[in-house]
């Protein structure tokens, strides 16, 4: 077998056309409208699926939803072909059985198949690992690669919306007195749930929740299961988020799929789970690179679970004749501006049981620490997870190890040189201990520990803050007269490098994505072909137009100027000191705002565990004066927030319920009247 750059299965191609997407709208919109062009074949790979997704939204009917569409163009010869995770008793319930069956019902001459891999039959011995990749290709010419996957819970644009009621939301806020007299009520049970999680020491959150609704107070539980109820008749006009799709995953897990269009949370009194993520669309032969692996998993999974089943066909890759038969010419079908010259290549992360292959390939991880090493101006990254430790028994990848190596011959070089990473503020797990596990390992990648970046930084005598800084995300509003806040869930998987090379695609930074035999990942690097003028450290230079488009467009969203910008801010240079410590006062600001209105968490200002119970008593200026809260955030710029890097970094634990860290969850949520926190899995 070849091996190619980065020691992956397929070459960087030439002259390819590429596009980039922010978020699910654009993303969904477009893969809706290159579906309904399919001629031939569409593959579908999802880590979790829903026939139900609405793609293109706000709509009066289901002429959009993914279920049947895909029955349109079955019924009109497209074979389709969809591969989705199997589920184990450790996996989060995404019901992909469910899928499964509805979606082949929607062809009634059988061109729908789906596999759903591992299957009971391996659990055994891979219930650890997941497929994670997230693909749809069209005829071997149009593949959408990155971190989104066709379910519940993705679709967001520019606008991260908390609330959607439509015209029943309740804008103005109630007066100081009502909300406390509110919370107390709340309160009450709250303390009544924690103390009894306290005395047993294993209450689980699902437990816990029970206390609090068994001793809240009659009339706002039954008004809260009401509301839920009478919101499941809904005014497709006025409402974004139909049923299972209106979600909060730190709130609540998902249940009873098969209900899709019915409420499992209350929005009349929580706020929905923003979703920040990326995406690629690639053409001509990096689009038949894509196909080419999810063949190679198709045929062996069939091999596997359907080797003498004529229903489930292995699949061929095409062979195009020539140049003009792999070029697509109907990008304007479905994408609103011109795509992007550029040369791009595939990368992965698999292995034996996820392919069936002998060896193990890891080259998105080989592309990552090759691409930090030639990174001359900056790094830009976008991820779900930074879990990455030098020198570690149970951590093995090499990105922060890269990152330290990268840093340190900029400081030997007197080289101005910046690293802005935005991640999650809260991972997205179902348990406490999970939620603390996360941030623990996340923390000892960063600040904890001799070992993480910062505390390697410092003996080598570096200012960790003069070259990188850590961001997160988050958005209020007002949901029927009170003010709300939440986490925007990071789960974008980008690297941009230089304003002209970016990796895109599923592999989070951890090793899971990242070492090969774990689970099964696909990127897509691009680098630009295109050129227009920038600007880098005050030197004008030529910098590339995709990379140097989407990074903009970026930095935009974060600092809040992509409506309107009065100021007049310029995000051209991201490296020069008067825009690094910008960006940096606005995340600074925005942060000290939040946790002044709503007592946000995790929070620096929370450094062991005796602070956390301080922090908890503090009043919250949301309740004591609204309307002066509300004036408050109206200095709030953007989304951007400091991510907590000093979170307990005195405490030295991995947490469980038995012991005190468990506290600190219980004061995480930002609800009014009612505040939990069970935190869910996302991917």
């Amino acid at each position: 077998t070849t091996i190619y750059r980065f020691n992956s299965y397929v070459p960087p191609r030439e002259n390819q056309l590429v596009h980039w997407f922010i978020n699910g709208k654009s993303y969904m919109e477009a893969v809706a409208k290159a579906l309904l062009k399919a001629k031939e074949e569409v593959f579908i790979a999802d880590r979790w699926l829903s026939p139900e997704l609405m793609l293109i939204r706000p709509t009066e009917d289901d002429t959009f939803r993914l279920d049947n569409i895909l029955g349109r163009i079955a019924d009109a010869g497209v074979r389709v072909y969809v591969l989705l995770s199997g589920e184990t008793q450790f996996a989060i319930p995404f019901n992909n059985s469910y899928a499964e069956k509805v979606l082949m019902s929607k062809s009634k001459n059988g061109f729908i198949k789906v596999i759903r891999h591992p299957n009971r039959k391996s659990l055994f011995r891979l219930h650890l690992w997941s497929h994670h990749e997230k693909m749809v290709i069209i005829d071997q010419k149009i593949a959408f690669v990155g971190g989104i996957d066709l379910c519940f819970g993705r679709w967001d644009d520019e606008h991260m919306r908390l609330v959607d009621l439509g015209a029943e939301n309740i804008t103005t806020l109630e007066s100081s007195d009502e909300t406390i007299a509110e919370n107390i009520v709340a309160n009450i049970s709250l303390e009544a749930a924690q103390q009894a999680t306290t005395q047993t020491g294993e209450k689980s959150t699902k437990n816990l929740r029970k206390i609090y609704e068994d001793n809240a107070d009659t009339e706002i539980v039954d008004k809260q299961k009401s509301s839920i109820t009478d919101s499941a008749i809904i005014d497709r006009k006025q409402r974004m988020f139909i049923g299972k799709d209106y979600s909060n995953l730190y709130e609540k897990d998902f249940e009873a799929l098969d209900r899709y269009d019915e409420d499992y949370i209350d929005r009349k009194t929580i706020p929905r789970t923003p979703w920040h993520d990326e995406a690629l669309v690639v053409f001509g032969q990096t689009a038949r690179d894509v196909a080419r692996h999810f063949i190679q998993r198709w045929n062996n999974h069939k091999l596997e679970h359907f080797p003498k089943d004529d229903f489930y066909p292995s699949l061929l890759l095409k062979s195009y004749n020539d140049e003009e038969d792999s070029t697509v010419c109907n990008w304007k079908d479905f994408l609103k501006s011109k795509p992007f010259h550029v040369q791009s290549q595939c990368v992965r992360s698999v292995g034996p049981w996820s392919v069936g292959m002998k060896t193990v390939e890891f080259s998105i991880q080989n592309a990552y620490i090759r691409m930090i090493d030639v990174a001359k101006y900056y790094i830009y990254i976008e991820n779900q997870c930074f879990i990455s430790i030098a020198q570690d028994s149970t951590v093995h990848n090499q990105l922060a190890e890269a990152l330290f190596k990268r840093i340190h011959r900029a400081h030997i070089l007197n080289e101005k040189f910046r690293i802005y990473i935005v991640l999650p503020l809260l991972p997205g797990f179902q348990s406490i201990n999970a939620v603390q596990a996360v941030l623990y390992f996340i923390m000892r990648s960063i600040t904890k520990g001799d070992s993480s970046l910062f505390k390697r930084l410092e003996r080598a005598g570096i200012s960790p803050m003069d070259y990188i800084s850590f961001f997160g995300m988050r958005t209020h509003d007002i949901l029927m007269s009170h003010l709300v806040t939440e986490v925007i869930f990071v789960n974008s998987k980008l690297m941009i490098i230089d304003d002209r090379i970016a990796i895109c695609g599923s592999a989070n930074i951890n090793d899971r994505s990242l070492l090969g035999q774990r689970d099964s990942e696909l990127c897509v690097i691009i680098n630009d072909l295109e050129e227009e003028e920038g600007r880098l450290n005050g030197q004008t230079v030529r910098v590339g137009k995709c990379c140097f488009s989407w990074r903009k467009k970026l930095f935009e969203m974060l600092l809040g100027i992509q409506f309107e910008n009065p100021y007049n801010i310029d995000v051209t240079d991201p490296i020069s000191d008067e825009f690094y410590f910008y960006f940096r006062h606005v995340a600074r600001t925005n942060t000290l705002i939040y946790e002044e209105v709503f007592s946000t968490m995790p929070t620096d200002c929370e450094k062991n565990f005796d602070q956390v119970s301080e922090y908890m008593k503090k009043p919250k200026m949301k309740d004591t004066d609204p309307r002066g809260a509300q004036q408050k955030l109206k200095d709030i710029q953007g989304l951007v927030v400091e991510y907590p890097i000093h979170f307990l970094e005195e405490e030295n634990y991995l947490p469980s319920l038995r012991t005190r860290e468990e506290k600190y969850t219980s004061c995480i949520r930002n609800y009014t009247p009612k505040e939990t926190n069970n935190v869910s899995k996302c991917n």
